[in-house]
């Protein structure tokens, strides 16, 4: 995907399937966002926080709630399709290779606390979080640059957190009211 400011204002999203043109465009593309913007000259600290998770499928055990285990520091989910262990977090950028041994470790961490839990199938997964120096997420509009806005950044929150940004980022771009400081979440807090 490339972002090119079109003639006359709006932007050019060009994409290996469409080129799409708009007058307003709002980057939300999690970890790559940064990937994104650098060929326009904008710079954002954003990091990808790496998260490991295992699904075992079929397990002897299955709790009836979601688990937090403080101790270990990760979490069991009881899943349709089986036991969802999730929980460590790894700072390794978005090119490197994913590192199957953190999960491995999540699934130990299981085992010990409910001892029951052996032969179960396990899928193995690697997702990549957005995130920034003070953790909050970058919202609103690029700065010197018409027609783009930002709404990246969420780390651990994206799936909480990304519906009502995405939601004020609209507001803000219509012009209501938001009633948000808005330099709270502005990528120029970073200069």
């Amino acid at each position: 995907m490339k972002l090119v400011p079109a003639e006359g204002g709006g932007w050019m999203v060009m994409t290996n399937t469409a080129n799409r043109s708009a007058q307003h465009v709002v980057v939300a593309t999690g970890a790559w966002s940064g990937q994104l913007l650098e060929p326009l000259g904008i710079h954002v600290p954003l990091e990808s926080e790496r998260g490991y998770h295992a699904m075992l499928f079929d397990p002897e055990t299955m709790p009836a709630l979601p688990i937090s285990n403080k101790t270990r520091a990760f979490g069991v989910t009881p899943m349709e399709d089986g036991l969802r262990v999730a929980g460590t977090v790894e700072i390794a950028g978005l090119d490197a290779p994913p590192n199957e041994e953190r999960a491995k470790i999540l699934v130990q961490h299981a085992r010990r606390m409910f001892p029951g839990l052996s032969g179960a199938k396990v899928r193995y997964w690697m997702g990549l979080r957005p995130s920034t120096p003070d953790s909050l997420p970058i919202l609103g509009a690029a700065p010197g640059r018409p027609g783009l806005h930002f709404a990246f950044g969420h780390g651990h929150f994206g799936m909480t957190g990304g519906p009502p940004s995405g939601r004020l980022v609209a507001r803000m771009i219509a012009g209501e009211r938001t009633g948000l400081d808005a330099a709270l979440y502005s990528a120029q807090r970073f200069r």
